[in-house]
């Protein structure tokens, strides 16, 4: 029986790990950065990130899938990795493979994906940006059950975003 679960384990955390919504660095500059130049923009994250995933939902539900779920336990990775981003000032999937491992372990998960950005100052152009980039957009509208969202702010009040999304079965 323990080699029975060991192999399961093994063949979700597989399956896991294959889904990061892989992007180009051209596409990520393209579909994840708003230029803000010398505009002052006001953001209020956590409004913010209410948004975003009410549009989301939207979204799939314009489409014929289920709205997401909220995942509060998942946000401590979505924030964490905010702060990892913010200190390197860039966007990245960095060590998605050990944030997907532990959402799945801690949710019992059997998919894990992620999204990015960053600069951008409203929920319609992040996710106007996501849904024009085929992989975001593949992570936007899968087979997945819930989600989490993040937003930090730089230290110039710059938004970086990490949303994460989850299927439990």
């Amino acid at each position: 029986m323990k080699k029975i679960y060991v192999a399961l384990m093994a063949m979700a955390l597989l399956f896991v790990f294959g889904q990061c919504s892989t992007t180009s660095p051209e596409e990520e500059e393209k579909y994840t950065e708003a230029q803000l130049g010398n505009e002052k923009v006001t953001i209020d994250p956590v409004a913010l990130e209410d948004e975003i995933v009410d549009m989301v939902n939207q979204h799939r539900n314009s489409i014929g899938l289920n709205p997401l779920q909220d995942n509060p336990a998942s946000y401590k990775y979505a924030e964490e990795h905010n702060d990892y981003m913010i200190s390197k000032n860039r966007l990245s999937h960095d060590n998605f493979e050990s944030r997907a491992s532990k959402i799945a372990e801690e949710s019992h998960a059997v998919g894990v994906s992620e999204n990015v950005a960053r600069y951008y100052t409203s929920a319609k152009l992040t996710v106007d940006a996501w849904l024009e980039s085929a992989s975001h957009k593949e992570a936007l509208e899968g087979d997945y059950t819930h989600t989490t969202l993040s937003i930090q702010l730089d230290k110039e009040g710059r938004p970086y975003f990490t949303q994460i999304f989850i299927k439990v079965e």
